[in-house]
């Protein structure tokens, strides 16, 4: 059974936790997506710690990086993301962190 975007939101802050706590992520270092159907991708905000976000700071984009919905800004590296996803269709999320 697919998971819900709830289950997403809760996936993405648990993988922000973890990447902050084994510090390869600094600051507001980092971003996480995930993607949710074909059209579109949740993504962390921009000016967040990923070790402090929430559920509902998380961003739905486009696949063109257009926000959806969200009351953040998204990630500034969501052009990054939308290419793997673009040339890796199998993907179905990405972390981008600073590991030591």
């Amino acid at each position: 059974m697919a998971k819900t975007e709830r289950e997403y939101r809760q996936d993405i802050v648990e993988i922000g936790r973890l990447v902050y706590q084994k510090g390869w992520v600094a600051a507001n270092d980092g971003n996480i997506t995930i993607r949710l159907d074909e059209g579109r991708v949740l993504c962390t905000p921009t000016g967040v710690s990923k070790g402090m976000m929430h559920p509902d700071d998380l961003i739905v984009c486009d696949l063109q990086g257009n926000k959806l919905e969200g009351r953040k800004e998204r990630t500034s590296e969501i052009a990054m993301h939308l290419t793997v996803y673009g040339l890796r269709p199998d993907v179905k999320a990405v972390v981008h962190a600073h590991p030591p």
